[in-house]
């Protein structure tokens, strides 16, 4: 379960609130009009820029974010080097009874094609199909997320022009001024807090949970074609070492297991 994003639009929020209301009258900082242009136009923006089955991705990739929970990868390093420790000892056959304990479903699909016998080309070409089908919904909202974090201030200063606009019309009066100018700039701070609290991060989080996954996915092909090749299980062990870098062995016992214990 990812923490770091829930904690980090609390705490955001909460300094925003906390500044507004020591300032004095909160109230100047609620504006209907001006939401509505900032909220309104980033949507709209984004209605232009993305068709509705790829906006579809928005709600998902916001709950799949936040559910996220960063792969062992000192784990996929044991488990494949166990497997290979089996298929050499027994056959590529033998992980046939295997297939039970993995959970993961990648994993599993990649081993029942390496199990049925199929080539090896022909196993990498799946593999990396499905991992560009898993990496999609997440690669596109990431996206999403980016162009709303450059629609919103965008449309922020629109309402501030807009805003000022309005507020020339009342030069004769000057002590409309000052209030109207207020107001104007209102939509600048909504759409500036928007992109930097709430899109760009959100974007920023997702290729980092995206990087992880697809390193996970791409120990999980290395392992499974080195099985296939019959490599030796200690090269296949230090080949996927090196491909998780410098990931804590500690973090294997927080983590969630890939396998069940035998």
């Amino acid at each position: 379960m990812e923490k770091s994003t829930p904690i980090g639009l609390g705490l955001g929020f909460a300094l925003i609130f906390a500044a507004i209301f020591l300032g004095g009258n909160w109230l100047t900082f609620i504006d209907i009009p001006s939401v509505l242009i900032t909220v309104g136009g980033t949507v709209a923006a984004l209605l232009v820029a993305y068709s509705f089955d790829e906006l579809k991705v928005v709600i998902p990739g916001l709950q799949g974010l936040l559910k996220f929970n960063p792969p062992d990868l000192n784990q996929y390093v044991h488990l494949f080097t166990d497997l290979s420790r089996t298929a050499r000892r027994e056959g590529l056959l033998a992980l046939d009874r295997r297939l039970a304990e993995v959970e993961d479903e990648f994993i599993r699909f990649g081993l029942e094609m390496a199990v049925d016998g199929i080539e090896e080309q022909e196993i990498a070409e799946m593999l990396q199909v499905r991992m560009a089908e898993e990496f999609r919904p997440m690669q596109l909202f990431a996206k999403i997320m980016n162009s709303a974090g450059t629609f919103a201030p965008s449309f922020g200063m629109i309402g501030t022009l807009i805003g000022l606009v309005q507020m020339m019309q009342n030069l004769t009066d000057p002590t409309q001024i000052g209030a109207g100018m207020a107001v104007a700039m209102l939509t600048t701070l909504y759409g500036a807090v928007l992109a930097n609290l709430i899109f760009l991060p959100l974007a920023n989080k997702t290729k980092v949970q995206l990087a992880l996954l697809q390193k996970a996915r791409e120990m999980t092909r290395v392992g499974i074609l080195s099985i296939v090749r019959g490599d030796s299980p200690s090269m296949i062990e230090k080949r996927l070492q090196m491909l998780a870098g410098n990931q804590e062995a500690s973090a294997k016992e927080e983590a969630p297991h890939l396998a069940k214990a035998a």
